[in-house]
Order: C-alpha cells, then sequence, then structure tokens
C-alpha cells in the first residue's frame, strides 16, 4: 500500500455533486442534482447558496459572476445579491472561451454570451458532447457522431473534420493547450480492417489545422495541458506524458483502475482512480493515495494551498461529503508489520505460555471415568428398537408464503409522463416544451435512472425532466426509466406544435 495523507476537513453535503468551479476569491461552488448551489470559503464553510429548478449541469465562474446550468431551467447568472436567468431548452455545458463563456442545449445550439449575458452569436450544430475553450476566444465542439469543429470568436468554423462514413466514432475527451493547439482523443470501434488506429491523439493549430496524430493503447478520459506537452489519463489506468514533437509516450504510472480526472498541483499531478486520489510525480511516481468514500468525480483547488474532493457512492446515500486536503500535508506510512504486533502482544501478557502446567499434564495423562450408571446405558441401547414413522405435519401460512413470493419479484417501474399535447407556436415558429416524467415511481423499490429519447432514438436527457425547444409539426419522445433491480418501463408521449 502507499503511503497516505490525512483529511483536513469532511464536509457534508445533502444532494449528489453534479458540478463544481472555483471563485476569484478562492472559494468553490458546488452544485448537485437537486438544484442546489452552494459556495464553501477555504476552510470548507457554508457562505451562500442558491437554488434552480432541476439538475444543476454544470457551472462556471467569469468576471465576478456565477454561471449556473440546470437541466430545466437553461441558465442563471448570479452576482452578489443579484441575479437574472437565461431561459433555453436546458442547459448541458457551460465553458468559458477567452471574454466570453459557451453553452450547448437539449435543441442541439451553441450560444455564445459575454460576462454579463448578453447573447453574442448562436448556431445550431448537433448533439454536442464536449466544448473547450481557449485563453483567446478560440473554441472547440466535438459532436456524438464523433465529429470535430474549431470555431473563431465570431462562432464562424475554422476547421470541420468529420468522422468516417465506415465507422463509428467518439471523441472522449480534448483540451486546448496556451499556444492555441487543440488536443483531442478520438476513438474507433475499428468496424474496418485498415492502418486507422482505434485510439489516437490529434494536435490541431487553429490556423493550420491538423498537425500531428499519434497512437495510444487505450481509450482516453481526461487530457491537461504542461509547458512540455500534455499528460493523458487512460481507461486501462495508464498515467502517460506526451511531449510536443516526440512520437512516443512516457508511462508516469499505473493504476489498477481508469484513470477519470487529472488535476496539476505545482509541479506534480493529482490524479482520479475509482475511490483514490493519488499524488503523482514524474520521477518519483506515486507519493500517497487516499480513499474517499465515493467515487471521485471532481477535483479543485480551494485557496492557495487546498484541494477539494468530491465523489458519488453510486448508493443514493443522504450524506456525500466534500475532502478537504493539503496535497503537501505530513505523509503517513500504512505499512503494518505482523511480526512487530505479535512480539508486543506477547511482552504485553504474561498470561499464556503456549504450553500445559503441571496439573493439566497429570489430568490428561489418566484414565477418564466412567459414571456409575454406565451398565444401564449399555443395556438400554442393546434393546430392539422399534421405529415409528408418522406423516409429518407441514402448516402452511399463507399470508407469509404470499408476502415471500411477492419480495422475491421485482415489479417493473410505472412511467407517467402525462398526456399528449397540442401547444401552440410562438412568433418565430418555435416553442419550449417541459418534458416532465417526475411522477414516475417504483412499487417496490426505487428509480436509478431516467432516458428521453426522441424519435430518431437520440438520447436528449437522463433527467426526469428537461425543457426543449420544438418547432411546428408532431413530435415524438420517449422516456424509459430503470429501477434500483434493473427492470425498466417505456412511455410514449407526443407533442404537437401548431
Amino acid at each position: 500500500m502507499y503511503p497516505t495523507i490525512d483529511v483536513i476537513k469532511s464536509v457534508d453535503i445533502s444532494g449528489i455533486p453534479t458540478a463544481t468551479c472555483n471563485t476569484s476569491d478562492g472559494c468553490i461552488a458546488v452544485g448537485d442534482g437537486n438544484g442546489q448551489v452552494s459556495i464553501f470559503n477555504v476552510n470548507g464553510e457554508l457562505i451562500h447558496s442558491y437554488s434552480v429548478e432541476g439538475k444543476v449541469t454544470d457551472l462556471a465562474f467569469i468576471q465576478k459572476n456565477l454561471i449556473v446550468g440546470s437541466s430545466i431551467s437553461g441558465i442563471s447568472i448570479f452576482s452578489g445579491s443579484s441575479e437574472f436567468h437565461i431561459p433555453n431548452a436546458g442547459c448541458e455545458i457551460i465553458v468559458v472561451s477567452g471574454i466570453n463563456f459557451l453553452v450547448s442545449d437539449g435543441s442541439d445550439s451553441l450560444y455564445c454570451f459575454n460576462s454579463s449575458g448578453e447573447l453574442q452569436w448562436e448556431r445550431r450544430i448537433g448533439h454536442i458532447t464536449h466544448i473547450s475553450g481557449s485563453l483567446d476566444g478560440y473554441s472547440a465542439i466535438a459532436l456524438e457522431n464523433g465529429s470535430i469543429m474549431i470555431l473563431d470568436r465570431s462562432g464562424d468554423i475554422l476547421h470541420d473534420s468529420s468522422a468516417p462514413n465506415d465507422d463509428i466514432e467518439t471523441v472522449s475527451c480534448m483540451v486546448f493547450r496556451q499556444d492555441n493547439i487543440l488536443v483531442v482523443a478520438r476513438n474507433s470501434l475499428g468496424l474496418v480492417i485498415d492502418n486507422r488506429p482505434e485510439n489516437r491523439i490529434e494536435c490541431w493549430s487553429v490556423k493550420r489545422g491538423l498537425i500531428h496524430t499519434c497512437e495510444v493503447e487505450s481509450i482516453v478520459n481526461s487530457i491537461i495541458s504542461t509547458m512540455e506537452g500534455v499528460i493523458l489519463g487512460c481507461f486501462n489506468g495508464e498515467l502517460l506524458a506526451l511531449k510536443i514533437g516526440s512520437i512516443t509516450q512516457e508511462l508516469l504510472a499505473k493504476f489498477d483502475y481508469p484513470v477519470a480526472k487529472i488535476f496539476s498541483w505545482e509541479d506534480d499531478i493529482l490524479i482520479a482512480s475509482w475511490f483514490d486520489v493519488a499524488r503523482v510525480n514524474s520521477e518519483e511516481g506515486i507519493i500517497w493515495s487516499l480513499e474517499h468514500k465515493g467515487i471521485v468525480e471532481h477535483i479543485v483547488s480551494i485557496g492557495d494551498s487546498k484541494v477539494a474532493i468530491l465523489g458519488d457512492d453510486k448508493k443514493h446515500s443522504e450524506s456525500n461529503p466534500i475532502y478537504v486536503i493539503d496535497p503537501n500535508s505530513e505523509i503517513k506510512s500504512t505499512d503494518f508489520s505482523f511480526e512487530e504486533e505479535f512480539t508486543n502482544s506477547l511482552n504485553d501478557s504474561n498470561e499464556f505460555s503456549g504450553a500445559l502446567s503441571e496439573d493439566e499434564e497429570e489430568a490428561s495423562s489418566r484414565r477418564p471415568e466412567l459414571p456409575t450408571n454406565t451398565s444401564e446405558i449399555f443395556d438400554a441401547l442393546d434393546e430392539e428398537l422399534q421405529i415409528i414413522i408418522d406423516e409429518p405435519i407441514i402448516e402452511i401460512d399463507l399470508l407469509e408464503d404470499l408476502s415471500k413470493s411477492a419480495k422475491s419479484l421485482n415489479l417493473p417501474p410505472i412511467v407517467d409522463v402525462g398526456e399528449d399535447k397540442t401547444i401552440a407556436s410562438e412568433s418565430d415558429g418555435t416553442t419550449i416544451v417541459l418534458l416532465d416524467g417526475s411522477k414516475s415511481y417504483d412499487p417496490d423499490g426505487f428509480i436509478k435512472n431516467w432516458s428521453w429519447v426522441n424519435e430518431n432514438d437520440k438520447v436528449i436527457s437522463e433527467s426526469p425532466q428537461v425543457k426543449v425547444k420544438l418547432p411546428k409539426g408532431v413530435h415524438v419522445f420517449y422516456l424509459t426509466v430503470f429501477d434500483d433491480k434493473g427492470a425498466s418501463s417505456r412511455a410514449t408521449l407526443t407533442i404537437q406544435v401548431t
């Protein structure tokens, strides 16, 4: 086992953390699945809280404004004691790009706002899975079909790289370096046997386009930029360093589980792998490892010398603690010496020596004495035995039996999406509609997952409620819910926009 460090403070939050970001004064904002946004100071103390409708999908901080994305109410901007909302079809991703911030929603649209919430431009692109922004205001978009696009500050497309038609591709992560070089991790299913790598890293210049490609063994889950290149966190547990101008990767560490997150700390790296957070040095390897209560999903700095670790135990627990740590705190050894512990136990106690006493040895050498009525017992055993077999009496408690049978069954969940609707459009020919499946329930458990899909079988949300922007016409949506034991049910909702 690796050495570890102490947790400075553990802060309980009621909901499951879904998004985090830093603020300008060293605090952190934490959003959860219940629509609650909490602000914690450098000591882990709650100083502010806000509420939005639906699940908090993303958070960003720009020009002293906290940007909150909701699955239902769109974008909310909190600035001190004031706040205002930008309604759209539910927010999915928020990314800061230069002096502006980008937002994708459930209507396959991309919006660019300035720090005050004023719309700069809007593009309908497709279902967006990843967004990355540069310090100079360039942005990169990854689509569900594996395509990527690089946009300028006005939203015009500089480079467009489509996925091949004979294979299925995805983008797992991407990041802009400080020199406006976009590093993208692309993956294919390998349906076609050719020379194309299944997992590869591509480097794109905003001016020259694709400038470099290299193959990696595993899907890359996370990328961070360094002065010399990038650090890659892979699904196979490898932590790799890729330097500019090099075609080989340096293995920094190997973990038993996938590397989910990478966070830069001084000259080292903090990584999240399953329940653990570890500090890795390029020369010494793993320095220490700390276990969290849940699967670690967020690592964010709090102040200048501390880090907050957030996780989800996936058990719908009431408490999902935030661990506040100092990565530079004293390292504690976790080695355990059984020989030393056993020796200390013997030295502390003289009650047991491991050998028999003189009285015990004498008693064990004597022949045991039989009781006085032994002969009567043997005579009784010699008598002829008569075995009578009666029919067993079986008592059946019908109610108890039915109760046990019912418990062994898993009743499917009940899906409730409401009645089909006919809605009039606004002046622009569109309307925003709330798809509400929150009244669905499971009669013998709880609903674990929701999945809204449209008539093209594209997933548009994994929340009970989602707002969609619809043009005139007939639109069909399907909600599938899964309970805690794996059973599922599906319902259909038809909406006509006139």
